[in-house]
């Protein structure tokens, strides 16, 4: 069974299947946009499957695009939140073929609304994705 490091791991080299997207397995205050990090998201730790070691945890990947002027910054992650093609999250998040042995199972819940944020690094445009992955 992977572990939650593991789980993090998987889901940013994931991300960087995407086309023009960089995958960081932890968050960091250091952004190279357009760049998706992955986050721990509250989750019920008795979400197993009955009778084996399979669990299912919630985690978030946030996808952040550079926050040139408003309308561009409002442009840039709408190709990311696509349901397939090159550039969606979605997509690669749940492509079967972006994961090894101790992944089983990938579904993204939910795609939040962009909104603004503000790191040592500059001020971005982000989305998230709540993603319930199966180990």
């Amino acid at each position: 069974m992977s572990d939650l490091n593991d789980a993090c791991t998987a889901l940013a080299t994931a991300a960087s299947a995407v086309t023009g997207l960089r995958g960081k397995a932890y968050v960091d205050d250091n952004i190279n946009a357009p760049e998706a990090q992955v986050f721990n998201r509250a989750f019920d730790p008795r979400l197993v499957m009955d009778g084996s070691a399979v669990r299912t945890v919630a985690l978030g990947v946030r996808v952040f695009v550079n926050r040139l002027d408003l309308r561009s910054a409002q442009v840039a992650p709408r190709g990311f939140m696509e349901q397939s093609g090159a550039t969606s999250v979605l997509g690669a998040l749940e492509g079967s073929d972006n994961y090894s042995a101790g992944v089983n199972f990938v579904v993204v819940t939910q795609i939040g609304q962009p909104f603004e944020t503000t790191t040592e690094s500059g001020t971005y445009l982000a989305v998230d994705f709540d993603v319930e992955i199966t180990l």
